[in-house]
């Protein structure tokens, strides 16, 4: 064979093995190896082994605590409702005796324009309660506020003064209001309601009808000068954060000025002014008392609710109070005549209560019934209708 033939031939050969789709098959790894591999690795062997997640399942446990825990607070409110009713109850009955034997004569007009101011202070309280709630960023809308309040009042009759804030937090909870605030304010309306009463009382003793206390105006002066110091928010404030590390909550402070502090006091003392005059008014209306004697009453008035707050173990501070209203007013009118106004006192306070409590009761049902879905939907679609005619 020539050379030039054995050249041809060489090349022929070198084309084939470079040609051949089998040659080094063994070195290389076939593409679909790799997507079997891919597919043993893949997201679907996972789920198909179990491990497969319901994305609603998250949904349904969230709905099925909010309704296990609607139902807890329904039974918790109807629970409240029957101990509220077994208190009063008590009470009165263990007192009915000392009301059927009342032998007096009431100056029924009189009587219900004390019962007007009463409404009238405590419908200022619950208005109160609601601008503290503003300053401290928790707040609702403001007939919410009013009937979160009146219905609390319920509370008091429990021994214990944590039932009214437990009664009062439900509505603020469901807006997603801060539990901690709320308690703060609850705290802080406190203090402001002893305060407020408190110096009611202290402006009274210069208009004491007697000359046995003129001694002690010069204490009651400094009372007054200590009062504005202890209304300072970092005072305040100092003892909430050991309150705070108590019960291992951080946000227990009040976020408000001392001039803002001083505005709130004194509007509380404005209050305490109002059911002062109501329970001048309702003793008035059973015993002769002169008008120079009005402030004396009401600071009386205000100092027997202070210790009546202060005495926890009483609901309501029931006893407590009549007894300090019995002891102050005895000094202005016969001992038989200032047991009578304090039991009377009492009705006067409750029965008023009830009757705001009932009508802030009816409101809510009004209300609520006027927020019916199919009311919204109606107005919707005549929305829609109206835009379409005016598209067309």
């Amino acid at each position: 064979m020539e050379p030039e033939d054995k050249k041809a031939l060489d090349l022929e050969a070198g084309e084939g093995a470079c040609s051949d789709p089998g040659a080094g098959s063994e070195e290389r790894k076939s593409p679909d190896a790799g997507v079997k591999g891919k597919e043993e690795t893949s997201p679907v062997a996972g789920e198909k082994g179990g491990e497969e997640k319901d994305p609603d399942a998250g949904e349904k446990d969230k709905e099925e605590k909010s309704s296990r825990k609607k139902l807890f607070m329904k039974w918790a409110k109807r629970i409240f409702l029957v101990v509220v009713a077994i208190f009063l109850v008590r009470y009165f009955y263990k007192n009915i005796d000392a009301y059927r034997n009342l032998d007096i004569r009431i100056d029924w007009g009189i009587f219900c324009i004390a019962v007007l101011f009463y409404f009238a202070y405590k419908v200022t309280l619950a208005s109160l309660w609601h601008y503290l709630t503003y300053l401290n960023g928790c707040a609702i809308s403001y007939p919410e506020a009013l009937t979160a309040y009146l219905y609390s009042i319920l509370g008091k009759y429990i021994p214990g003064k944590v039932f009214m804030l437990l009664a009062r937090i439900p509505p603020y909870d469901e807006q997603g209001k801060s539990i901690a605030k709320v308690t703060v304010c609850f705290f802080l309306e406190n203090i402001c309601t002893l305060l407020g009463a408190a110096f009611l009382f202290l402006v009274s003793l210069f208009f004491f009808p007697n000359d046995l206390l003129k001694q002690y105006q010069w204490a009651a002066i400094g009372l007054v000068i200590a009062f504005f110091i202890c209304i300072n928010p970092k005072i305040i404030n100092f003892f909430l954060k050991y309150l705070g590390k108590l019960f291992k909550k951080d946000n227990l402070q009040i976020p408000i000025s001392y001039m803002q502090m001083i505005k709130v006091v004194a509007l509380f003392v404005l209050n305490w002014m109002v059911s002062g005059t109501g329970f001048y008014l309702l003793s008035r209306s059973i015993y002769p008392v002169p008008w120079s004697e009005y402030p004396y009453a009401a600071g009386v008035f205000g100092i027997s609710c202070i210790i009546g707050i202060l005495a926890v173990f009483a609901p309501s501070g029931i006893g407590v109070r009549e007894g300090i209203m019995v002891m102050g007013l005895g000094l202005i009118m016969p001992e038989q005549y200032a047991v009578i106004i304090s039991i009377v006192s009492r009705l006067w306070m409750s029965v008023s209560e009830l009757i705001l409590i009932g009508i802030a009761w009816i409101v809510n049902r009004i209300r609520k019934t006027g927020k019916k879905p199919g009311a919204g939907q109606e107005n919707s679609s005549d929305t829609d209708a109206g835009q379409q005619k005016n598209s067309d």
